[in-house]
């Protein structure tokens, strides 16, 4: 006999039509738990994709800056090079320690006046600023110093710096939320103009090299360089007009031809010299003293006039080039600088040792011999043709242009 109190059974038809199903309840309170951990893992994914953005921010403005800071220090070593590479230098010690400070100011100058994030960026003149020498440029290894003679200083280094200690660090946009809120940045480099140079290699890139096809003894140019030449002060190059006059300017001269001052140079210590064929011409002479020594004059021997090496020439000078000496006054040029010659007339043999740097300051070569003259003075000549070796050879005042070696 059944219960009247047993419970009715709900079957599957009456489910469906009331609406109502334990499954479908499962389901719903899974999805409504689902949403809920998307919602805090995007909460959480925005956080870092918001933190990675700023940090994008930031690192793309340490490379700015750092691009900057590179760029501005490469300005004021160049400028600082180039302050240096003065011919004040050849007047003495005094004139050299104010080039050194010349060129100490330009690299300040310079850096400052490039802006890092548009702000000024901090050069201590006393800790970010060196004149000093290498070796070899070319060598990474070459140790940067300031221990030899300050005449052969041939370099400039120069640190830029945005840094805490000086109140002008980096600052962060957004970094703050990891706990940094700057940093500190600094970029060096080092302009050379190469000495030692030990010949020429004219391109169609460099143009022809600046030296003319005049030799002089080494004996001589000792004499010129260190005071020992008797013609004395009495011309003046100004290297703003770029003109020459009558009055000293604290270099010497010497008399090339017939000879220094009121002593006559011995034969054999100045000629022209065969520079490429061994048979120029006085048309040859005329064209490589006003135009020098082109790519096509190499070509017999080999492309490339390098020291030591013995050179056709004549012993003397021709009025015939008197013109051409004339043109090119005031100009600087580089000669040949011999240790011996041998042989007479057009037969002499010149062997070259290195190369000096020189300025035409005057020429006479009609009249009485007492009145004929060539004055140089040493000076300054950079040439893109030079070629360069290791210390400062058997050189003067010869370099490649000035270029960034770190």
């Amino acid at each position: 006999m059944m219960s009247d109190c047993t419970e009715p059974r709900m079957n599957t038809a009456d489910v469906g039509a009331r609406g109502f199903s334990p499954l479908a309840s499962r389901r719903v309170a899974g999805s409504h738990g689902r949403r809920g951990a998307v919602i805090v893992f995007v909460a959480a994914l925005m956080v870092v994709l918001l933190g990675m953005a700023a940090l994008t921010i930031d690192l793309g403005i340490l490379y700015v800056a750092r691009s900057e800071l590179q760029r501005t220090a490469d300005a004021a070593a160049l400028a600082a090079a180039l302050d240096l590479l003065d011919e004040d230098i050849l007047k003495g010690a005094p004139y050299m320690a104010e080039e050194i400070a010349a060129a100490t100011l330009s690299a300040v100058e310079y850096g400052q006046m490039n802006l890092v994030l548009n702000t000024a960026p901090t050069i201590d003149p006393d800790s970010d600023v060196t004149i000093g020498y290498l070796y070899d440029p070319d060598d990474p290894n070459d140790v940067f110093t300031t221990m030899v003679d300050p005449s052969l200083y041939n370099s400039a280094r120069v640190v830029v710096r945005r840094s805490s200690l000086n109140g002008d660090a980096i600052l962060f946009s957004f970094a703050n939320i990891f706990g940094r809120s700057s940093a500190d940045l600094a970029a060096e480099a080092t302009a050379t103009y190469k000495n030692g140079v030990v010949g020429y290699k004219p391109t169609p890139d460099t143009g022809n090299a600046e030296l003319m096809p005049l030799a002089l003894h080494t004996n001589v140019w000792n004499d010129l360089i260190t005071g020992g030449s008797t013609a004395g002060d009495n011309y003046s190059f100004n290297p703003v007009t770029g003109t020459v006059t009558l009055g000293p300017d604290g270099i010497d001269e010497i008399n090339l031809f017939p000879g220094n001052g009121a002593t006559q140079l011995p034969p054999g210590n100045f000629g022209t010299v065969d520079i490429g064929s061994n048979n120029n011409s006085t048309a040859d002479l005329s064209r490589q003293i006003r135009g020098g020594i082109s790519e096509s004059d190499l070509a017999a021997i080999g492309g490339e006039f390098s020291v030591p090496v013995s050179l056709h020439g004549d012993t003397g000078l021709s009025a015939a080039i008197k013109d051409d000496l004339a043109s090119v006054i005031g100009l600087p040029r580089a000669i040949p600088l011999f240790s011996n010659v041998s042989g007479n007339g057009n037969n002499s043999m010149f062997d070259i040792v290195g190369f000096g740097g020189i300025r035409v300051m005057a020429v006479k070569l009609t009249g009485p011999m007492s009145s004929k003259h060539v004055l140089i003075q040493p000076a300054f000549v950079t040439d893109a043709a030079a070629v360069t070796g290791p210390g400062s050879g058997s050189s003067y005042y010869v370099y490649t242009p000035i270029r960034l070696t770190r």
